[in-house]
């Protein structure tokens, strides 16, 4: 006879109150569409994820082929404009660095995201089960 004394606006409150506290309220309507969109979009943004952790430093040099004379000349007009080029280089890394540190907090807010849609959705069919029942 317990069953019977479920309360569902209890149980509505509580999930409202989960969805406020971890945030998901606040994301914007055509990010939360986006996100909806499927697996096929997850893999991409994590193997895009992936690729920017592997490769967001850029060297500021390649090594230099050719004859000695030639890579001699290189290397004066490198050393030359080291003093313009570094700081450039330097900088680029950083922002690919920040980067990459945007691109991984939306990829594991989109994970959460999709753990809570899971979430939502048993905790709903359970409610509609207990209604079921209730009547």
């Amino acid at each position: 006879m317990a069953e019977n004394n479920i309360n569902v606006d209890k149980i509505m409150e509580d999930i409202r109150a989960q969805i406020k506290e971890s945030g998901a309220d606040k994301i914007p309507l055509s990010f939360a569409e986006s996100a909806n969109a499927g697996a096929g979009a997850s893999s991409n943004l994590d193997e895009a994820v992936q690729y920017i952790s592997y490769n967001y430093e850029v060297a500021a040099y390649h090594m230099l082929e050719g004859n000695p004379v030639k890579r001699f000349i290189k290397k004066c007009i490198r050393k030359a404009g080291s003093f313009f080029v570094l700081p450039i280089v330097a900088q680029q890394n950083k922002l690919n660095y920040n980067f990459y540190l945007v691109s991984d907090a939306v990829r594991n807010q989109k994970h959460e995201i999709e753990e809570l849609n899971g979430v939502i959705d048993k905790l709903e069919s359970r409610v509609k089960e207990l209604e079921g029942s209730k009547k």
